[in-house]
């Protein structure tokens, strides 16, 4: 009999379910929009019911689509944003609804707090400095500021781990999100006692860990009657979705960095260890190994917030001629010079977490009369692009060399970004045919799981089909090494005027 596969992926602008075949076809598609809240200054906020809807919905909808049932599905995938804490009872009742996403600020003094007691002996067993987007932290803010919700749940969990859950009745984390917990020795792969007790959590509300192709259980009875899917259905631990895309996105082979500027966006390499440096994250990939990245909460959202704030009158123009808006705003942008005539924007509108801090804000510096709304158009997609650069350059001043980058994600589908970003890395920039995100990456794990593929590494080689590759123009190095130079100074010396204007803020707010 024919075997399916169905992986779920839970982003912050929507959900999506997909069914593939036993040879890893795509056969349906099921989408639900979502929304996220911003109930106060910096807080970013999503219901965990709702994630649990939606797969319901799309479950259902994918097998009606293929006409078949839920004894026709071997198994289940699913990845999601990261670093969320879902607190659950073990009765499956879920303690607090509004979950804390991963560009959630709110926790920002508590890291701060901790960094202040962090050793280097303490920073050598979690590879990873204090930011307010750690799962671990995020718990902590809730013991801290809502200690009912902390002392009723038993467990914490991540928005996938939940959704495993509640299809399973069973608490499990894979090493991805074990590692952002903050509370991992890298070195064993358990909870750390010494990081646990910086932390002052309780070891007990943590799930187990482990790897995000292993089997966490079978659909229990009353998930197969709410789903459709049959008791006999695995379910994978899976992955977060940043290193689900990742694995399927080119990270699968050392010497390589992912790009992914979505929403947010983060660049990857790979290693055997971590980077032991605390500008940088070190999370486990869903693979074996390590990926060293550094992220900017807000990349293509400030895009967007560009779109929307500045460039009104163009987004207007580009409907009424029936052009994508941000198509539109990159041929504005093609007429301006690189560097945009020395215009900078730094993109902080979401804060920073490693690089910086979570006071950072986004702003444009360089502003003259001559400055048409081409060069602001510009200098953002430049000062994404400057941002990633400073974490590559850790990677190789670690002794990690890379010889490409792979860009994925809405970023990834115009020219004119793809070429300044292979400008300014200075290495070539590969975009890809088909980008299906974590969810086919997280089916590859749930197929490895019950026995369809019996290679990972050489299955992901299968699917990263390259679409277009950017060579770097050497003419623009000059100018772009300069200005990456300034954009690095700018950033830090404005880390204590960032904490001054937060302060002014939240007062008078």
């Amino acid at each position: 009999m024919k075997k399916y596969i169905i992986g779920m992926d839970i982003g912050t602008q929507s959900t999506k379910v997909h069914l593939y075949d036993e040879k890893l076809e795509l056969v349906a598609i099921a989408v639900r929009e979502q929304f996220v809240d911003t109930p106060k200054p910096m807080w970013m906020t999503q219901k965990a019911s709702g994630w649990w809807t939606r797969l319901v919905e799309s479950v259902k909808e994918v097998m009606a689509t293929a006409n078949i049932t839920g004894e026709d599905v071997a198994a289940f995938g699913c990845c999601a944003h990261m670093h969320g804490a879902v607190p659950v009872k073990m009765d499956g009742t879920v303690v607090q609804d509004d979950i804390q996403l991963y560009s959630d600020k709110r926790g920002g003094y508590l890291a701060d707090q901790i960094s202040e007691q962090m050793t280097d002996e303490l920073f050598n067993i979690s590879a990873n400095m204090p930011i307010p987007s750690w799962h671990g932290i995020k718990i902590k803010w809730l013991k801290e500021n809502e200690p009912a919700v902390y002392e009723q749940a038993d467990k914490f969990l991540t928005p996938k781990d939940f959704i495993n859950f509640k299809l399973t009745g069973r608490a499990c984390i894979d090493y991805s999100e074990g590692t952002g917990v903050f509370a991992m020795d890298w070195k064993t792969g358990k909870w750390s006692d010494e990081l646990i007790k910086l932390l002052d959590i309780d070891k007990e509300k943590l799930p187990e860990i482990q790897k995000s192709y292993e089997i966490v259980g079978k659909v229990s009875a009353q998930a197969a009657a709410e789903t459709g899917l049959s008791t006999n259905t695995v379910v994978i631990t899976g992955g977060g979705d940043m290193f689900s895309m990742l694995y399927v996105s080119g990270l699968h082979r050392k010497g390589s960095a992912v790009d992914i500027t979505g929403t947010g966006g983060v660049i990857s390499g790979y290693t055997e260890t971590p980077v032991m440096d605390k500008r940088i994250m070190n999370l486990h990939h869903v693979l074996d190994g390590w990926v060293p990245f550094g992220n900017i909460d807000a990349a293509g959202v400030s895009f967007r917030f560009l779109r929307d704030v500045l460039c009104k009158k163009e987004r207007d123009e580009a409907r009424e001629k029936g052009i994508d808006d941000y198509a539109y705003l990159c041929q504005i942008a093609e007429k301006i010079p690189a560097g945009s005539d020395g215009l900078y924007f730094l993109p902080y509108l979401m804060g920073e977490r490693t690089m910086g801090s979570a006071d950072s804000r986004g702003c444009y510096i360089g502003m003259s009369m001559d400055k048409e709304i081409g060069h602001f158009i510009r200098a953002l997609l430049e000062g994404v692009a400057f941002e990633f650069k400073r974490t590559l350059d850790i990677f190789e001043e670690h002794g990690n060399d890379i010889q490409a980058v792979y860009h994925v994600g809405g970023g990834a589908k115009g020219d004119l970004w793809n070429q300044i970003k292979a400008d300014i890395y200075e290495k070539p920039i590969y975009t890809l045919q088909t980008d299906e995100g974590g969810v086919l990456g997280v089916a590859l794990m749930a197929s490895y799981a019950v026995g369809l593929i019996d290679d990972l590494v050489a299955k992901a080689e299968e699917v990263v089909k390259i679409r277009k590759i950017y060579e770097p123009n050497q003419n623009n190095f000059g100018v772009y090494r300069e200005m990456k130079d300034a954009f690095t100074e700018l950033h830090d010396t404005l880390q204590k005027p960032f904490k001054h204007m937060a302060r002014v803020q939240e007062k008078y707010r």
